[in-house]
């Protein structure tokens, strides 16, 4: 399986100063962190992106996925409260949802997420306040056109998320279609990464989900239909992650059943945010066997009667890492990839005390062995 792993693990390194790294570990992929003070960041102009991918094609490097930080379940009245889809429907927040079902029927995501070295946080995002009226002050709610431009516009977390797939589709550009390549590195296609994050507190196992949570996902389906278009055009895969409030498959599939059958869209299974949540990784596997892309690997030791883990050196935890491995590659063989990515996810840029990322590609590669 070839080796890959997020420069969430180097926060600061250069381009040269990462590929080395890749090539001294026999890395063959990145998922690249889209972030300020990174050498991929928001707003990036098209000499520095051309830049990248020069470097990274030249290093034999693949693009595995671009990471952002975009929340496609980010409540609109965090910034754009109150907004109109074009089909005259109203592009509600989660709060605003909650509310309006309940009047009416009498029912009531990159920062780091319940992982700590030392010491459980359960920092959780905060919840956002009720939806407002229109941003003019007289109630009626902006219009969203089909225009791309047009939709970011009016929804901002939209905006962000048509400017990543761009940003995603340039810094891919150097990838190979698979079976094309003659350099003997695997391939892909442009993928880019979103959270869900929701800023809501996942429900339990087993249990229906809050109204607040179910308009959530409405809401994040509702950004990836309106992005799918543009995806297709640039030839992107959307990719979800297991992560904040949707951490377990059977929230992710929740948001995905709102999802056009056409669109773009698949998963990445962050191994350790559903064990956290008591999730088995046989039943993730399952609820994921049609849209799984690749798996981030991690470990760690579970804080006693928390969800929230303290980190370690893969194959030092208590994630059962073969089994899972072997899970995500048969799930991935029955869709006919039968040599699946294995991507690792060193969190160095929010808990700096770990170990560099090149030792933990060292630690998961024994695991794995």
């Amino acid at each position: 399986m070839p080796l890959a792993f997020s420069t969430l693990g180097c926060p600061g390194d250069s381009l040269a100063q990462v590929i080395a790294t890749a090539h001294a570990a026999g890395a063959a992929g990145l998922e690249i962190r889209v972030a300020d003070g990174e050498f991929a960041y928001p707003g990036m102009d098209v000499a520095a992106r051309t830049a990248v991918v020069r470097q990274l094609n030249d290093a034999g490097i693949t693009v595995l996925s671009v990471a952002s930080y975009v929340k496609i379940c980010e409540p609109l009245d965090v910034r754009a409260p109150g907004l109109r889809k074009c089909d005259g429907g109203t592009l509600t927040s989660s709060h605003a949802a909650a509310a309006g079902a309940a009047a009416t029927d009498g029912t009531a995501d990159g920062t780091p997420d319940g992982t700590a070295v030392a010491a459980a946080t359960g920092a959780t995002a905060p919840d956002a306040a009720g939806a407002a009226g229109g941003a003019d002050g007289t109630g009626a709610a902006p219009t969203v056109g089909d225009d791309h431009d047009e939709l970011g516009a009016n929804d901002p977390v939209l905006g962000d998320l048509l400017a990543a797939v761009e940003l995603c589709a340039e810094l891919s550009a150097g990838n190979t279609p698979a079976g094309t390549s003659d350099t003997g590195n695997p391939q892909t296609g442009p993928q880019l990464r979103v959270f869900p994050g929701a800023g809501l507190e996942p429900c339990d196992v087993g249990a229906a989900p809050s109204a607040e949570l179910a308009a959530a996902d409405r809401l994040g389906a509702q950004r990836l239909n309106l992005a799918a278009q543009r995806a297709r055009e640039l030839g992107v895969t959307i990719l979800l992650e297991t992560h904040d409030s949707h951490p377990r498959a059977c929230d992710i599939v929740r948001i995905l059943a709102h999802v056009d059958a056409a669109a773009p869209v698949k998963v990445i299974w962050d191994l350790m945010h559903p064990w956290r949540y008591d999730e088995a990784p046989t039943r993730t596997a399952e609820l994921l066997t049609d849209s799984v892309a690749y798996a981030q690997y991690k470990d760690g030791v579970r804080n006693p009667g928390t969800n929230s883990v303290t980190l370690t050196l893969p194959g030092e935890g208590e994630l059962p890492l073969l089994a899972m491995r072997d899970l995500v590659a048969e799930t991935l063989a029955a869709r006919g990839i039968s040599d699946p990515w294995v991507c690792l996810e060193w969190e160095r840029a929010w808990h700096p005390e770990l170990p560099p990322v090149s030792e933990a590609l060292g630690s998961l590669t024994k695991a794995l062995a």
